[in-house]
């Protein structure tokens, strides 16, 4: 029976490297799951790696005319010089992007300025800034700002912005989104004390004990990792009936149909709790919501493409695997298409079918050359050429 347990887990944690990095697309659909925090796989010694301390910022309210600055922090937190390729802003007229300094050497930090010209905009506004660097994990790093601009001539007492209280739950977040998991799981708890039934507080806290269990598998403490995917879990099982009952209030929440989708493929980490198709259920009827397409929603029609085609690949399901990996691969950025592709190879071999999948294996060495997928991928192309 000990053997079999091992076996079990031993097949399970190759797919928290997928886990973590994928949590990156969240960044993406910062405008659906506000505040997400990302958690960045890092290896030590592999280059150039950048970080940034948050990677959103919300204004709030905005009064017109006004020209809002905030600055978002950087690191390198590599052993190589890191090089900022490229800025690019999705609207020029309306955000203007200033970078301190485009080369950091290992350990050094930068800031990046982003201020919104309130002139060109009015309502609410979500704009993204993407910064193309050498890192060969992550190319590119995905910035977002968001706010809401009022009209001009409007009475002074309708312009003057309200505060926003410092809920436990607001609270928490700031510490989550610092990535200072102890305290921001005190904080969800308090919330959930003052409401039995906020449900994103649930969620938080399930969160916070993921990401701290990721952490302690990453320090090879397997035993405590498990430990704390297991108190994840537990919170999962009780966010459910609150999310499931927001469907059904508001059955296009996709908010509420990406979370789900998401805690039920992170439960299926744990050894013997198999809840993929549930996952499926959630995402494919996110994809299926009026508001999700290739035009409506890029962002979030590529994260259900990845999702849908990894799960069906791990329920050895090839054929569907292949056709959403490939939808996404269509779509996908440098840093999340080497993921796309490596499964992709994983698929085409699965389904005999070499050169497509010798193909897919280069791309991966391509696109993230020092990367822990791309040693995986050489392993495979020497198997294919044998």
């Amino acid at each position: 029976m000990k053997n079999n347990i091992n076996i079990a887990k031993k097949n399970k944690i190759p797919f928290l490297i997928i886990y973590v990095t994928f949590s990156l697309l969240f960044i993406l659909i910062a405008q659906v799951i506000p505040l997400y925090s990302t958690t960045t796989f890092v290896l030590a010694g592999l280059g150039p790696s950048i970080y940034f301390t948050e990677e959103s910022w919300d204004f709030v309210e905005i009064t017109p005319d006004e020209l809002p600055t905030h600055i978002f922090k950087f690191k390198n937190e590599g052993d190589e010089v890191l090089i900022i390729k490229e800025i690019k802003v999705v609207c020029e007229s309306c955000i203007n992007a200033v970078i301190s300094t485009k080369e950091l050497g290992p350990g050094e930090e930068g800031e990046l300025e982003i201020t919104v010209n309130s002139l060109d905009m009015t309502g609410r506004f979500t704009k993204r800034i993407y910064l193309e660097s050498n890192d060969p994990v992550n190319s590119q790093t995905i910035i977002a700002v968001s706010g809401f601009i009022k009209e001009k001539n409007k009475p002074a007492e309708q312009i003057q912005p309200q505060p926003q209280t410092q809920t436990p739950f607001r609270v928490g977040l700031s510490y989550f989104n610092q990535r200072e998991y102890s305290q921001a799981i005190a904080e969800f708890e308090k919330s959930i004390e003052l409401d039995s039934n906020h449900a994103d507080s649930y969620y938080y806290l399930g969160q916070c004990y993921l990401q701290m269990g990721i952490i302690e598998y990453n320090k090879k403490h397997i035993l405590k990792a498990y430990s704390l995917y297991r108190k994840a879990n537990k919170v999962a099982e009780q966010v459910i009936p609150l999310y499931i009952k927001n469907i059904e209030d508001n059955p296009e929440d996709l908010d509420t149909f990406l979370k789900l989708g998401y805690i039920y493929e992170i439960k299926s980490i744990i050894p013997y709790i198999n809840e993929h198709n549930e996952a499926l259920d959630y995402y494919l009827g996110a994809l299926n919501l009026d508001n999700v397409s290739q035009d409506k929603n890029i962002e979030i029609y590529l994260y259900l493409n990845t999702r849908i085609g990894l799960i069906n690949y791990q329920e050895k399901n090839y054929p569907l695997a292949i056709e959403y990996l490939e939808n996404a691969e269509k779509i996908s950025s440098k840093k999340s298409s080497a993921v796309v592709c490596y499964y992709l190879g994983k698929s085409y071999d699965k389904m005999d079918e070499k050169e497509k999948a010798l193909n897919s294996f280069s791309r991966v060495i391509e696109i993230a050359p020092q990367s822990e997928l791309a040693r995986e991928a050489e392993k495979e192309l020497k198997k294919l050429n044998k």
